[in-house]
């Protein structure tokens, strides 16, 4: 606590004033006997004792009443942030300035970031020669001097100047963490972390863990970061009344086969971040030109609605798309969402034999090669590798985005290992059943490589019994949910007219993570998926040869079969879109690597990037983190053993456009121990800066005290003062009455002082 006025504290001294007349008031009288008098006796003891307290309360109240008014006029401060901006002591300023998307929202006029940049030349207005001060910002490129303290505050200002809104999402929380640990080596005794934003939950999440609770385990805390969290935290909040904005937060894909040609289906989902029915058209532009518009659309306040576009290909190759919002709104950083798309573009697949036979037809991969290879004129969606078993000890496995396994023996332990590795590096196997498959020894391989071959383990080689009444089964499920067999599930007769005379039945246990796409008309699963590690395995359980089945010889074969493959292979399609801000990662593994990459940002300026070290190594991994436009990148991987281009799209985080605030008592907890301000106005934080000069007055506190002690004087001295006994009074002689009237006191031995 300070004081404004510390001269007024010398009037604490007169609270001895109502002492000093106690204690003369309490001088003793001379006694002298009166005999008469010895009837009021009794009276005086039984008051007394009342009176003692009652003078003595009055005593206390009234050199209380004169403490707390000298108080209140010495204008009392509490400073419990334990320091001050200015005020004759050097300061060290940290101010995180929130860049994000989401800042671009135009509010009360002008964008938030406009607003941010205004409250941040407040603050280094008010600092004065020898302050220190660092900036940092929460997305966009780095700057050099981003994250230093200066004492001139010209960096700081030159990165004002230059700072603009990007596209990513904010991460606050990691912000105040950096700030505090470089404040803690500042020699300053007054240090804030000023945090300039529209408060968004979803920029706070590094301080919450998966449950939603704070991060931090205050028991846990070391002496260090206790330090830490003792930095005042002053929170500026720039979202007030904002436009409404509407944003294009999703884009799919969906095509039967990825070739020049056919239909693709593009849905794109638009988002309502304001609180009221908004209505918009969206555009569809493919290679910069317009492919269709959308009436438009009615979107309730916090809802998502979609609308679908369709278009066609005519020629092969990468393809850029974009959906993009059309006419006024409140953010121009969430209106568009990118989306690359390549058809023709020779998906690379292996299909593995036991060995080769000198008549094509009756080789067991036969039909599984004429529907990955239909002999499609121009270019075709899958490039097909044909291998013998022995191949897979020395063929680079990770050159292929599926492998089709058809009727093999048990594999040797050392290329189930491999093939084990390659599903757990994202990998595809599909197998396929036939005369040289053994459950056990099936069983035996899967085990040996540690379960991560077959979807299930399983169980025997089954055929109808010749007392059973029938000779095959019929397919009566198909997984209408699963993408790639939405579109083979109408009509039925498509997959009902397979006949199944021979199949490997699966051991499905309940729980399992094993996904059931086909089932027979006994409820027996035929193909089943499961997931493993960062790849897949499929198992069919009847041939790919016309032995088991009459599937190879059906229409819904060779689309089966391509929808399988581009369905796998749209997973590395996943990997090939991303966040603004998030680094593109490519994992060579077994491939040579590239010598270099080529980037082509969406600004179109070509970097070249060596992957080779100093020493000559080719590095198995590369990563580029300039990702902070949005739009599509490509990169080029040079002298490689696969010379490829592949397509990133990179979008704002969908999350982005939900402005929703944490509330102050959601927000609070997450900075225990640090104290916290709020400032609601960022044009004018004059009262914030007045506050951490002076601190909180306690000059209202001070006078309601006052009042109430002269309110609680007045009764106790007029209400609680003990009154004459009539009764008594009446019992007295003539003459002593006279006496008392008269107010003179009586003499005698009953009024001896206590």
């Amino acid at each position: 606590m300070t004081f404004a006025v510390p001269l007024f504290l010398l009037a604490t001294l007169a609270a001895a004033i109502p002492v000093i007349l106690h204690m003369i008031n309490r001088q003793r009288a001379k006694d002298l006997p009166f005999s008469t008098l010895r009837f009021l006796k009794i009276s005086v003891q039984k008051t007394r004792r009342k009176r003692r307290i009652h003078d003595l309360l009055l005593m206390l109240i009234r050199a209380a009443l004169l403490i707390l008014l000298a108080l209140g006029l010495a204008r009392p401060t509490m400073t419990n942030l334990g320091s001050l901006l200015g005020g004759g002591a050097s300061s060290a300023v940290a101010i995180i300035l929130d860049n994000s998307a989401s800042m671009g929202v135009i509010d009360q006029g002008r964008s938030r970031f406009e607003t941010a940049l205004g409250a941040a030349g407040q603050i280094l207005d008010q600092l004065e020669d020898g302050d220190q001060v660092a900036l940092w910002l929460t997305g966009g490129p780095d700057f050099p001097d981003e994250g230093r303290l200066d004492r001139t505050r010209e960096k700081v200002t030159q990165i004002l100047q230059q700072a603009a809104v990007s596209y990513q999402k904010a991460d606050l929380g990691t912000s105040v963490q950096q700030a505090r640990n470089v404040l803690l080596g500042s020699d300053a005794p007054n240090k804030q972390i000023y945090v300039i934003s529209d408060m968004q939950a979803i920029s706070w999440e590094a301080l919450v863990d998966d449950e939603g609770r704070p991060s931090h385990d205050e028991a846990a805390l070391t002496d260090q970061e206790r330090k830490l969290r003792q930095i005042p935290v002053i929170l500026v909040d720039c979202q007030r009344s904002p436009k409404p904005n509407v944003a294009v937060t999703d884009v799919t894909l969906e095509s039967a086969v990825p070739v020049a040609g056919l239909p693709v289906r593009c849905v794109a989902e638009i988002y309502n971040a304001s609180p009221v029915e908004q209505q918009r058209h969206v555009e569809l532009y493919i290679d910069g030109s317009k492919e269709g518009a959308s009436p438009a659309l009615k979107i309730p306040a916090g809802e998502r609605v979609k609308h679908s576009f369709q278009f066609v290909l005519q020629r092969g190759g990468l393809h850029r798309g974009e959906v993009r919002l059309s006419g006024d709104d409140g953010s121009k950083f969430d209106d568009q969402r990118f989306f690359t798309l390549e058809v023709d573009q020779g998906i690379p697949v292996a299909i593995v034999k036991p060995q080769r036979h000198e008549i094509p037809y009756l080789e067991e991969t036969f039909y599984v090669e004429q529907a990955l290879s239909p002999g499609k004129t121009g270019g075709w969606a899958i490039t097909t590798t044909s291998l013998e078993a022995s191949a897979l000890l020395s063929e680079p496995l990770s050159n292929f985005k599926v492998i089709y396994l058809v009727n093999l023996p048990a594999l040797e332990s050392e290329a189930a290992v491999r093939l084990r590795d390659y599903v757990s590096r994202g990998g595809h196997l599909v197998w396929l059943c036939g005369d040289n498959v053994a459950a056990e020894a099936y069983n035996e391989m899967n085990e040996a490589a540690e379960s991560k071959l077959l979807p299930a383990p399983l169980a025997e080689i089954r055929a109808p019994e010749k007392d059973s009444g029938r000779d095959s089964w019929n397919i009566t499920f198909l997984d209408k949910q699963h993408p790639a067999l939405r579109q083979l599930s109408e009509p039925a007769s498509l997959y009902q007219s397979v006949l199944v005379y021979k199949h490997a039945r699966m051991k499905l246990e309940q729980g399992s993570p094993v996904r059931v796409l086909a089932r027979l008309d006994d409820g027996e699963p035929l193909v089943v998926e499961r997931q493993i590690d960062d790849g897949s395995v499929i198992m069919i359980g009847t041939s790919g040869h016309v032995g088991w089945t009459n599937l190879p010889l059906r229409p819904i074969f060779l689309p089966l079969l391509a929808r399988l493959t581009f369905d796998l292979a749209g997973a590395e399609q996943a990997r090939h879109s991303g966040v603004a801000g998030a680094p593109l990662v490519l994992e060579f593994g077994e491939e040579i690597p590239p010598s270099a990459v080529e980037v082509q940002p969406p600004s179109g300026a070509t970097i070249r990037l060596s992957t080779v070290d100093d020493d000559g190594n080719r590095a198995k991994e590369f990563r580029y983190a300039e990702t902070h436009e949005v739009g599509v990148y490509l990169l080029r991987l040079l002298e490689g053993v696969r010379p490829v281009q592949l397509a990133y799209s990179i979008n704002p985080d969908p999350e982005e456009p939900d402005s929703r605030k944490l509330p102050r008592a959601d927000l609070e907890p997450l900075f225990a121990g640090t104290p916290l301000v709020f400032a609601d106005n960022p044009d004018d934080l004059s009262s914030t800066f007045d506050w951490l000069r002076e601190g909180k007055s306690l000059w209202e506190m001070f006078l309601t005290a006052v009042l109430v002690a002269l309110v609680f004087e007045a009764f106790l001295s007029n209400r609680l003062t003990p009154k004459h006994d009539e009764a008594t009074f009446a019992t007295l002689a003539p003459g002593t009455r006279r006496l008392a009237r008269k107010g003179r006191r009586p003499i005698g031995p009953q009024h001896q002082p206590a």
